[in-house]
């Protein structure tokens, strides 16, 4: 019993450290974190009926993304966070609806003019 006392409190001991972590460091991929705004805004902008992306848009993104000094590592997981986010806004769409409101529409629309401008700023 005794010598489960310090692994118990080795175990806790990290367990706290985790998120402790993850509080204090950056995100890792600002475009990463940019790509899944914006896959997220193009989809629901789909399911409103707000606007539908050009098929530059991901490729406008990713030279945005570019310009801003991301590295190709950061470039690759931009598009893959992109993909993924995408795909599953789309089957959280089938699989639960989610309705849109007048107001959500059109904040939904503003951004999608401006996405489909190539202003990412706002992400």
């Amino acid at each position: 019993m005794t010598a489960s006392v310090p692994a118990r409190a080795l175990a806790l001991a990290c367990l706290a450290a985790l998120p402790l972590s993850a509080c204090v460091s950056g995100p890792a991929n600002p475009s990463a974190s940019r790509a899944s705004e914006l896959a997220s805004v193009v989809s629901r902008s789909v399911a409103c009926r707000a606007g539908a992306p050009s098929r530059s848009t991901l490729e406008s993104f990713i030279a945005a993304e570019k310009a801003r000094g991301a590295t190709p590592e950061q470039l690759a997981s931009a598009r893959s966070t992109y993909v993924t986010v995408s795909e599953g806004e789309t089957v959280n769409q089938m699989v639960r609806p989610k309705p849109c409101g007048s107001e959500e529409r059109a904040e939904v629309r503003e951004k999608m003019m401006r996405i489909r401008a190539g202003d990412f700023s706002a992400l």
